[in-house]
């Protein structure tokens, strides 16, 4: 068995970024994506809340096919403050998606990390196919970190998320 750990952080707004978003948007984007999770990442084909409960959603995910270490999950995600997300799967996965600040901090200074602790009990330490997915798995988390920045800049501009 082999178990990854990761992290990605991208500034959310770099350079020349428009609209400048604020972390009220942001947190709005986050807790938008705990119920509609494929609008913000590309390896996530569908997701169904099973439940809302104060804060704290069940939901079934399904993957697109070879993208996750299972096809589908079962998550239990809760926002935690207006910084921090965190989902847990039922196999013991975890994903947080944390906004912070860097610098003389506000709105101009934010990011955006998404730590990930994966799980994959068919792959052997060391492998070929370890290495493999290791990549893999870190090219995916780069790419959630900036489609989700993408996705929630998008909606600021369109009017699903407002200020």
């Amino acid at each position: 068995m082999v178990k990854f750990h990761l992290a990605h952080t991208s500034p959310i707004n770099p350079p020349g970024s428009s609209p400048l978003l604020t972390h009220a948007q942001v947190w709005s984007g986050l807790q938008r994506k705990i119920r509609f999770a494929q609008e913000f990442v590309p390896i996530i084909e569908s997701c169904t809340v099973l439940s809302d409960d104060n804060g704290v959603v069940d939901r079934k995910v399904v993957f697109k096919e070879g993208m996750a270490p299972r096809r589908e999950a079962r998550e239990t995600v809760k926002g935690l403050g207006t910084s921090w997300v965190d989902f847990i799967q039922e196999d013991g996965t975890t994903v947080k998606n944390i906004i912070s600040d860097s610098g003389a901090g506000g709105d101009e200074n934010l990011h955006m990390t998404y730590t990930f602790e994966f799980d994959f009990p068919l792959l052997e330490e060391g492998s070929e196919g370890a290495t493999k997915q290791y990549d893999l798995v870190r090219k995916n988390a780069r790419t959630a970190v900036e489609k989700t920045i993408e996705t929630i800049r998008a909606m600021v501009l369109d009017g699903r998320i407002k200020e």
